[in-house]
């Protein structure tokens, strides 16, 4: 399935709001999980029906309930008619192409955006949609598959004096999205290193692999591109929304993200550049070791010139010639061919073309 551009032919005719799974099933069974907590309690449990969430809607406590798995259409079906969810935001979250956005309902906050990981070689890129829907009073996410970045706003609602728990739903938003947003620099970080390293090479050695890791950087950091350049405009959206979701205690953390993402987004755009710069500067240093190749043969064929043509003349089959009989004439023959080496050597010393 292409990466950039997922296949909407299962769309095609189809109604608006009409659940489709577009995309790859990343696992057999979706998972469900309920975090549920406020200063004094906490309950942490994975689930096996939609069923068993509770009665979240009406607490007074912070609710986070996450499901892993996006395939089973009558599950995402089931939640949206549990939480009254739209339509067209239940058909959102099973497209995992869509576009990163965020938009505001009466009574919900929707974003969709990627998370992005790096393969075990450290080389390609992968990507998993999230989707959170947040509410005053809990907040839903969907993701592809188990694992994710979010294992340290875990560890700090177990702690009963971290701050995360006694704020609400949309500080925890603003956590998860903390995350998603580190992560997004470790993946440029890490893969700017190879790209640093790969400077230095490409003036010493440009050979054919080099360049095809160029292209293979170059592709992914376009895809590093496509997941992070949209966030700038959630982010933007977010930290300007006139709300009661999002407590005004909150705004300034939410604002604190647009640092992240301008930093995520320049970095990419900096790799981007020094990419193609690698690319340029490879194909000038094998145009240069062309030049220096063929600049050795120009030498080689040039000093064989004249000698070719001694050689030719003393080649020829006539009975009077000067010399034909003498008895050194091949020994003079190759003398004066070594002098014609050697002086011709010593006129392209002299004017600096070897």
């Amino acid at each position: 399935m292409a990466r950039f551009l997922k296949n909407f032919d299962q769309k095609a005719g189809k109604s608006p709001g009409s659940l489709i799974f577009i995309g790859q099933q990343r696992m057999d069974e979706p998972r469900l999980r309920i975090i549920d907590y406020d200063s004094q309690t906490l309950r942490k449990e994975f689930i096996k029906t939609i069923d068993e969430v509770g009665p979240i809607k009406e607490t007074n406590t912070t609710s986070w309930f996450n499901i892993d798995g996006l395939h089973d259409s009558e599950l995402v079906k089931r939640v949206g008619e549990k939480f009254d969810l739209p339509s067209l935001m239940l058909e959102d979250i099973q497209d995992t192409g869509q576009r990163p956005k965020i938009e505001e309902y009466q009574d919900h906050l929707f974003i969709t955006m990627k998370m992005l990981f790096l393969n075990e070689d450290q080389t390609e890129v992968w990507s998993e949609q999230l989707s959170a829907i947040l509410t005053p009073n809990y907040l839903i996410t969907f993701q592809e598959r188990p694992g994710d970045v979010f294992e340290p706003v875990r560890n700090r609602i177990t702690k009963p004096s971290g701050k995360i728990r006694t704020r609400g739903t949309d500080y925890l938003l603003y956590a998860l999205l903390d995350c998603v947003l580190e992560n997004y620099l470790k993946v440029i970080e890490k893969m700017g290193e190879r790209i640093e390293d790969m400077e230095e090479e490409v003036l010493e050695n440009p050979v054919p692999e080099l360049l095809e890791e160029i292209n293979l950087y170059r592709r992914e950091i376009a895809y590093v591109r496509k997941a992070v350049r949209p966030v700038r405009e959630i982010i933007s959206k977010l930290k300007n929304l006139d709300s009661e979701i999002i407590n005004p205690e909150t705004m300034p953390y939410l604002r604190d993200l647009s640092s992240l993402e301008e930093q995520a987004v320049d970095s990419a755009e900096i790799y981007k550049e020094m990419l193609a710069d690698l690319f340029s500067t490879y194909n000038m240093a094998i145009g240069s070791k062309l030049n220096e190749i063929m600049k050795f043969l120009t030498i080689f064929a040039t000093i064989f010139i004249p000698l070719t043509f001694l050689a030719g003349i003393y080649g020829m089959n006539f009975e009077s010639m000067p010399e034909l009989h003498y008895k050194y004439g091949y020994h003079v023959l190759l003398g004066v061919m070594a002098v014609v080496v050697v002086g011709m050597l010593f006129y392209f010393k002299k004017r600096k073309w070897i």
